[in-house]
Parts: C-alpha cells; structure tokens; sequence
C-alpha cells in the first residue's frame, strides 16, 4: 500500500481535501485520517475513512497556522520516512505576506515564497518526497473558480446574479490574479443572501461537498487557479 501525508494550514483545508479525494480517485482505492496538531500532540478529527482493500492510504493533518506546515513536515521527518510522498497545502494569503505586500498581489513576493520554501525543503533528508503548495491567494479562491458551487448553496447566486450584484464575473476572471483576499469575497457573496462567510466547519462542509468532478474538471480547463491545477496533480499523481 501507498502512503501519503498531506500537512495543512487549517480546518477549512482539511475538509477540502478529505471531500476532494472522493473526486479524484475511486472510492475502492484509497482510505484516510484526519489529524490535529495541538500543542505539538496530533488529535484524531472527523472523520475516517477505513478502507482494508485500499491501494493508497493518505493522512491528513491540520497544523493549524500558515507557516507550521513546512515547519512540522521538517520536524516529523523521521515519522515520514515510510511515507511515499508527502504534501504540504497552506494560503500565501498570511501576516508573514502582508509584512511584505499589505494591500496587493504581488508577483515577486509570491515567487520570493515559493523558492525561499523549495530551497529549504532541498535541505530535508526526505526531499525528493515532498510536494508543497500554494493556495494563491487562499484556498477560497479555488471555490471562486469553481462558481457553479455557489448556486448549489442558494439558487439564486448564479454567476449572472453575482456579477450584476458584485460586478465580478466569476467566469472569466482568474481568482487568483484577481482577489487579494478571497475569503472577503465569498464572505460578500453570502451577504447577497443574508448569511455570513465565517470559515465555520459547517461552511466549509457545505461548499466542498457541493463540488463535483465537473467543477473540478471545468476550473482546469478555463486555466484559471494554477495553484490547484498543480495541487490537483499532486494528489492524483502517485
């Protein structure tokens, strides 16, 4: 059986990825847990997935904080060592990027990001294992790409419904060229309905399970989000 571990910056992340897998493989292919990191002590969370038939067995953990992912992959590396690959997912969307670009997207510093963290996974014994990733800006703006969600959620947010309201249209425009913050823009979205984007469990549940093979499929092929286009391959890529 293979072995991966998949490290996440937050809650929201690991709902994401547990309900994605569903998507990605066959459900007769894979098992999963879901993990908590506590105080440096990982908690089991909802919920498992037990498969005794399963080719591939993925662990989830959710590190809770942006820049504890790379630093915890480093610091569990000798619990990895029987891993075959090992992913790591967090928001470039963080107080560290701010620092830098407060109020902007900004090309350079994400680049400065990505090889500031590639060259210090280099240093890692278990290197050639390990896939990390940006959420550009954040995870939220996957769900911007993948529009069709939103209408599943209520019927009356349509892309056409959103643009006239929010002058965004969610079909042509890249979300992660296009928003600093796309938390704010789902948050502005639901407000269209009279609720609130609070990052709740509940929320994160009800978007991610809403997403089929079709949104995931469509969001690739318009080019939009190459951040999860990458992620995307490397879950399905083992």
């Amino acid at each position: 059986m293979k072995k991966v571990a998949v490290f996440v910056e937050g809650q929201s992340e690991l709902i994401f990825v547990r309900n994605l897998l569903f998507y990605l493989l066959s459900p007769q292919k894979f098992s999963f847990e879901c993990f908590k990191l506590h105080a440096e002590t990982s908690h089991t969370v909802p919920y498992e997935y037990p498969n005794p038939a399963a080719e591939i067995y993925f662990q989830i953990m959710n590190v809770e904080g942006d820049e504890k992912v790379l630093q915890t992959i480093e610091r569990q590396q000798y619990l990895l060592k029987d891993f075959d690959k090992i992913i790591g997912l967090r928001d470039m969307y963080s107080k560290q990027y701010r620092k830098i670009s407060p109020q902007k997207i900004d090309m350079e510093v994400i680049k400065r990001f990505i090889d500031e963290t590639s060259e210090a996974i280099q240093d890692m014994p278990h290197a050639s294992k390990i896939d990390f990733h940006f959420a550009i800006m954040e995870i939220e703006a996957w769900w911007l790409g993948m529009y069709n969600v939103f209408a599943k959620i209520d019927s009356r947010l349509t892309p056409e419904f959103i643009k006239a309201e929010l002058k965004y249209d969610l079909t042509k425009i890249d979300p992660q060229t296009e928003f600093f913050h796309p938390a704010d823009i789902i948050e502005q979205i639901y407000y269209l309905i009279g609720k609130i984007y609070t990052k709740r469990k509940g929320q994160a549940e009800d978007i991610t399970k809403k997403i089929t093979e079709d949104d995931i499929l469509d969001l690739i092929e318009s080019g939009h989000c190459a951040s999860f286009k990458q992620f995307y391959e490397s879950l399905t890529t083992l």
